[in-house]
């Protein structure tokens, strides 16, 4: 198990930086323990070698644009659209694993990408200083304006309780969170215990919701035992 072990140490501090390239590609060796992480890695690098952007903007078309990654919007609920190696294979994904790939893809060429948690779709936007846009990557590879993303979440879920905050930046330990959230949501609907068991497990390794996981995770062994 040294790669759960490795996700235990990337936790380790309560709030500390993760390497969100590792965490998600751990996740992936969890779904199927044939998959190395490090051959997920690998392919962020060999995607990374492809892309020859030097801005936000040509870094999103050449990611989501003709031909590129699109969001999965037919099969939204398949656990493959949470997993980082089914992502790059398959070209489908949901808003945070394609925010993923842009941070990660933009990381390794030099052009700053950060995660934005916005309640109901995750999004991404260029780096820090004047003229910050946001991208949408689910949807396509063109910016938005903060208005536009107000106007994509009103319409997402009819909600008129719009707040400023919700365009604040996403560190990579909330993306992983949500992300094991997904797959937790997903994998209890279907009643799949088995990935349910790895995905609690995962959870109780993160110290700011290990507290509450551990107790939910003990009586899910009772259950299924």
């Amino acid at each position: 198990m040294v790669h759960e072990e490795r996700f235990r140490e990337l936790f380790h501090t309560r709030g500390g930086p993760v390497a969100l390239d590792e965490a998600l590609a751990i996740i992936c060796w969890c779904a199927n323990s044939e998959i190395d992480p490090q051959s997920v890695l690998v392919r962020l690098d060999e995607l990374a070698d492809q892309m020859t952007a030097t801005t936000a903007v040509e870094l999103m078309a050449e990611l989501f644009g003709p031909s590129g990654f699109v969001g999965n919007s037919v099969e939204y609920d398949d656990p493959a659209n949470s997993l980082l190696n089914q992502v790059m294979t398959r070209k489908l994904g949901i808003p945070i694993t394609l925010s993923a790939i842009a941070i990660e893809v933009g990381r390794r060429v030099g052009i700053p990408i950060i995660g934005v948690g916005m309640p109901g779709h995750f999004l991404c936007r260029s780096g820090e200083g004047a003229g910050i846009l946001f991208f949408d990557p689910f949807h396509s590879s063109r910016s938005l304006s903060a208005q536009e993303c107000r106007s994509l979440y009103e319409s997402i879920t009819q909600l008129d309780n719009w707040s400023a905050e919700f365009l604040e930046p996403s560190d990579s330990r909330i993306m992983v969170i949500r992300t094991l959230s997904n797959l937790k949501s997903i994998y209890r609907r279907r009643g799949d215990m088995a990935n349910l068991r790895w995905v609690m497990r995962l959870r109780t390794h993160i110290p700011e919701i290990a507290a509450v996981e551990s107790t939910e995770f003990a009586k899910l062994l009772r259950r299924s035992n």
